[in-house]
């Protein structure tokens, strides 16, 4: 059953301006920092699922101040790739092409190919923030699709032909077995055996009901899917196709155009995204990552 939008809403502390596009919104000159003095965790994050993404602009947070923020949300994951773990913050992932003394700070290269973040956990991404401490001028935009809008959109014979089908998410295949993401991402370093423990595959519905508002969303997760239950490769692999050129309609994207400073988090529930490349060797880029853990997809 779906739990009811705080009924707060409208008493939180910050206007959202809709982004240009069908879904998302934008903050100007509120500090995260007060946050948690100003409204509850229900109330703002009843407006990330109202706007499906939120970019705050102009914000100066430190390392602890994220975390906050972060924690706020909820309980926090640790990404599975510890090397790139912020030492003093651990629950923050750094992405970024900065090299300090021969090597390099963050993740050089991530977020590539459309996704859902960490759909191969049994209890998936919930919302993801990205603090951008260093963004370049051009380029390194973040792409965004609706999935909710995208399911909404399909024609009542696809989803009767989806209805109850799930599908298997996995971290090792995405890392070992899919040469997509092995070569838009850096895969430089092999998994080690504890990593692979850490992320067993697991299974998700094809379709999946939001526990806040109830609504349908398609979830495919991205590079990490390997197939449909129940269908062989081929029939799997079509009908995946289908869905995704779905989900990727443009009249179901955005494009996030980064400031520094800007803070932005989504709903990983009704959202895909993808990162897109910029001149590595021209500009530095900084993006401090976190996410919040979500339920068991139902």
């Amino acid at each position: 059953m779906a739990i009811a939008l705080a009924t707060e809403t409208r008493d939180v502390p910050f206007e959202v301006r809709p982004l240009a596009g069908s879904f998302g919104g934008e903050v100007d000159g509120f500090d995260l920092g007060e946050l948690s003095g100003r409204c509850s965790p229900e109330t703002f994050l009843s407006e990330v699922c109202r706007h499906g993404v939120v970019v705050f602009h102009g914000q100066s947070l430190t390392p602890q101040q994220f975390g906050e923020l972060s924690r706020f949300c909820g309980e926090l994951e640790y990404h599975v790739l510890d090397q790139y773990r912020m030492e003093e913050v651990p629950e923050i992932y750094v992405i970024s092409n900065i090299v300090e003394d021969g090597k390099p700070i963050g993740n050089p290269k991530d977020g590539f190919g459309w996704h859902t973040d960490q759909s191969y956990l049994a209890r998936p991404t919930a919302y993801t923030l990205l603090h951008g401490v260093e963004t370049p001028p051009e380029g390194g935009d973040t792409l965004f699709a609706s999935t909710e809008q995208a399911y909404n959109r399909l024609d009542p014979e696809l989803k009767a032909r989806i209805d109850g089908k799930t599908a298997v998410h996995s971290y090792v295949y995405m890392r070992t077995g899919n040469a997509n993401y092995m070569k838009d991402n850096a895969v430089t370093t092999a998994l080690t055996d504890a990593q692979r423990q850490q992320v067993p595959d697991v299974v998700h519905p094809l379709v999946r009901t939001h526990p806040l508002t109830g609504s349908k969303s398609l979830y495919l997760g991205g590079d990490c899917i390997v197939g449909i239950e129940g269908m062989d490769h081929a029939e799997s692999r079509k009908l995946l196709d289908q869905l995704f050129a779905a989900v990727l309609a443009t009249e179901n994207q955005i494009a996030l155009k980064w400031r520094p400073g800007d803070v932005v988090i989504w709903d990983n529930r009704t959202t895909m995204h993808s990162a897109t490349e910029y001149d590595r060797d021209l500009y530095r880029r900084l993006i401090w990552r976190t996410s919040v853990k979500g339920e068991i997809p139902f």
